[in-house]
């Protein structure tokens, strides 16, 4: 259960950030057809700062491993390839998923209300088999989730803020973060 616990300083809150979702050079799938992405999602920095409590939560996956795991499996593919198809996979979330879920059953100070803030799109309804409601007309059937960067956090600068030592670009671990705010 990595974490790091930050102050609300060290998160980076930048509007522009939310734009990364759809510019010239790339427009995400769920940009504007998803409850939880921009362009719907709120800027939330005023209200991440009422938090008290802020923990960033981390996966560090050893790319290394992955590679040569695949490669024994698929010996003529490229590394390149094999890392091409694992950015298009769920692998990370789920296993960020998980850290994060520990975390907050193992959390054991006391809080009144809490903000949680995943990373990449929600996955609620897809993980029921269900598609988002937001292109139906229809209210979220559950609580979107967010993401950092949905809601205007600079992920990459509020991790550098935290002196956390992260290989950028990923070359043998690519990471995941989340995080996790307490009133």
């Amino acid at each position: 259960m990595p974490y790091v616990k930050i102050s609300f300083k060290q998160i980076m809150f930048d509007p522009i950030v939310q734009t990364f979702c759809n510019n010239p050079e790339f427009k995400c799938p769920n940009y504007g057809h998803s409850h939880a992405c921009p362009p719907i999602a709120p800027y939330l920095e005023e209200e991440v700062s009422s938090y008290k409590d802020f923990y960033l939560i981390y996966y560090k996956f050893d790319l290394d491993r992955y590679i040569n795991d695949e490669k024994s499996k698929y010996s003529k593919r490229s590394t390149e390839k094999i890392l091409n198809s694992f950015y298009h996979k769920d692998i990370l979330r789920d296993h960020l998923e998980e850290e994060i879920n520990e975390f907050l059953i193992k959390f054991d100070g006391k809080f009144e209300e809490k903000l949680v803030l995943w990373d990449g799109f929600c996955r609620i309804c897809s993980k029921e088999k269900k598609s988002c409601t937001y292109d139906s007309g229809e209210p979220c059937r559950y609580e979107p989730r967010y993401s950092m960067e949905a809601v205007g956090i600079n992920v990459d600068q509020t991790v550098r803020n935290t002196n956390f030592e992260m290989e950028w670009p990923p070359v043998h671990n690519a990471y995941r973060f989340g995080l996790v705010c307490f009133k």
